[in-house]
């Protein structure tokens, strides 16, 4: 305890000077740390999003080529391609089943919208070839007398086709058996893609019936709009006999453009390209190829400039060059957001050319 004569010593602390300084100091300070962690997060969300749209876009792309290394595997004769198939699904839902009869089925888009691609193949392990009826059928609900049911198992998806006639999606019912009395019978009893009142026209002993397998490819890859994300486009594939509509592939890809390669005067070699689609089976026979290109989109906008407020991020729309030599600009100011700020994105442009072999090698 300290003698009432002797005062506590005297404590200095800073001054007021001193404080402002050192608050002053560390403002700086502060300022410098974060004009830093902006500059390191634009090179990070650079780097990121780039990231993204090279692996969209490479997913897409793989899985839409892989498709069509398959495409047409199965329709193993030229006179059918084209035509018309219908078939149900009981579901549920009940569900009706439309396609082209075509180893790829390009749907233009509208303008700079993407375009749409169908790839169709067989499902069977075995190499599948047209079956002959022997016997008109007396009704849709009929079952196929052939001259050889080799191959064909109980599930299996059929397409009947005649020249001149829609095409029709059924099921087989049965496995017919080698020296067994109906050998050469295919049933078409009721079944999940065999509607109690039968579907297609009566086909003469000039039809065919083509086995497509338990597990045919009847794939439609296209690019969607997310509603409730205006600013997400994603690839997504119908899976049309699989009753499976909208399965998404890749997010933010928001281009898709596709064109046939077309042998035009039958020497072998693709000497047209374009997105027409062909008017019958003989001009269906002449697309030797399929290219497509895709553009995916960073997930997250660059920043604008904040001067000006305008996005200088993308200032051209990406291209692509094809084997041939020739470059397509692929438009991506229509897809949302529409408008400029399409520009704050970072896009990556992939294409693909494919051969379809198994039209090519096909025996008629």
């Amino acid at each position: 305890m300290s003698h009432p004569m002797n005062p506590l010593p005297r404590q200095r602390g800073f001054t007021l000077v001193e404080v402002m300084i050192s608050t002053v100091v560390a403002l700086f300070a502060t300022l410098a740390i974060f004009q830093s962690f902006a500059v390191s997060e634009g090179y990070r969300r650079t780097a990121t999003s780039g990231g993204d749209a090279s692996f969209s876009g490479a997913v897409g792309t793989y899985l839409i080529d892989r498709d069509l290394r398959m495409a047409g595997y199965g329709l193993n004769t030229a006179a059918y391609l084209g035509c018309a198939v219908s078939g149900s699904d009981s579901g549920p839902p009940v569900t009706a089943i439309n396609f082209t009869l075509a180893p790829v089925l390009i749907t233009a888009g509208a303008g700079t919208n993407p375009d749409s691609i169908t790839i169709l193949s067989s499902g069977t392990g075995m190499m599948p070839g047209p079956i002959n009826l022997t016997t008109a059928l007396a009704a849709p609900t009929a079952n196929y007398t052939v001259t050889d049911a080799y191959g064909v198992n109980s599930g299996d998806l059929l397409l009947l086709a005649e020249a001149g006639q829609p095409c029709t999606l059924a099921q087989a019912t049965n496995t017919p058996t080698n020296g067994a009395s109906n050998q050469n019978v295919v049933q078409h009893a009721v079944a999940r893609y065999n509607p109690a009142g039968g579907l297609g026209p009566n086909y003469s002993a000039n039809g065919v019936v083509i086995d497509l397998g338990p597990t045919p490819t009847a794939n439609t890859y296209r690019i969607q709009n997310n509603s409730a994300l205006p600013n997400f486009n994603s690839l997504v594939v119908d899976q049309l006999i699989a009753d499976q509509f909208g399965q998404p592939v890749a997010g933010n890809v928001v281009q898709l453009r596709a064109q046939y390669g077309k042998d035009t005067n039958a020497d072998g070699i693709v000497d047209t390209w374009d997105n027409v689609t062909p008017a019958n089976s003989a001009a269906w026979a002449n697309v030797l190829a399929i290219r497509i290109a895709m553009v995916a989109r960073s997930a997250k906008p660059e920043k604008p400039n904040p001067t000006t407020n305008a996005c200088t991020t993308t200032t051209v729309a990406p291209t692509v060059t094809w084997n041939d030599g020739t470059t397509t600009t692929l438009d991506v100011s229509a897809t949302a957001p529409s408008g400029p700020a399409w520009q704050c994105y970072r896009y990556r442009a992939f294409h693909v050319t494919s051969s379809l072999r198994n039209l090519i090698w096909t025996p008629s």
